[in-house]
């Protein structure tokens, strides 16, 4: 049943990721990549996806779970992501992204995506940073995906964000983003249209 996304963290799927990645933490400390073993985060493999950002303007997707890639199709680590957003919430988007490297903190997002084959969907993320390298975040996420919502003719590129991109800031201890707010509506989503597509 569709409700506020950023309450998504207290579904159980969303709730269970969040603690896994709580328990592999070294006291207050982000995790480390080494930490986040596909052993134990292999119940959620399917939807899951890490995400680098080499450069403000550069998001780079390095590992995609079997669930995700079966619907974007053809895209590659050399893909950057923020080149498929939609141009009216690209720099919204790349504020977001970046906001949740550099804090670093927890996010929630919600958006649309317009896949290849035409047909259009919102997912839902909980995005959770780990430590890569020393003075290196990257950004663990758990993906899920509503019902299609619209068909239309097939597309040469994904776009995203095109009907919704919404976000939300989680402090996991190293505080929250300054000057701006902690839930961002950028394209809202209609609640009414919600209940239709969430079905889960």
């Amino acid at each position: 049943m569709y409700k506020d996304f950023t309450q998504t963290i207290n579904d159980d799927l969303f709730r269970r990721f969040f603690k896994l990645w709580q328990n592999v933490r070294d006291g207050d400390a982000l995790p480390t990549r080494k930490a986040v073993t596909l052993r134990d985060f292999a119940p959620f493999a399917p939807d899951l996806l890490i995400y680098e950002l080499p450069a403000p303007d550069d998001l780079r997707c390095r590992l995609m779970g079997s669930n995700i890639s079966d619907r974007v199709k053809a895209y590659s680590p050399d893909t950057n992501w923020l080149d498929l957003v939609a141009g009216d919430v690209r720099e919204a988007g790349k504020i977001c992204w970046g906001n949740l490297f550099t804090m670093p903190c927890a996010g929630l997002m919600q958006f649309s995506t317009g896949f290849l084959n035409g047909t259009s969907r919102i997912s839902r993320a909980l995005l959770l940073p780990m430590q890569h390298a020393p003075g290196v975040v990257n950004l663990l996420a758990l993906a899920t995906v509503s019902d299609v919502y619209n068909v239309g003719d097939p597309r040469d590129q994904l776009i995203v964000s095109h009907d919704c991109f919404q976000s939300n800031y989680i402090d996991v201890g190293f505080g929250l983003p300054e000057n701006v707010p902690e839930a961002q509506d950028h394209k809202v989503l209609d609640e009414a249209f919600g209940d239709r597509i969430f079905t889960g």
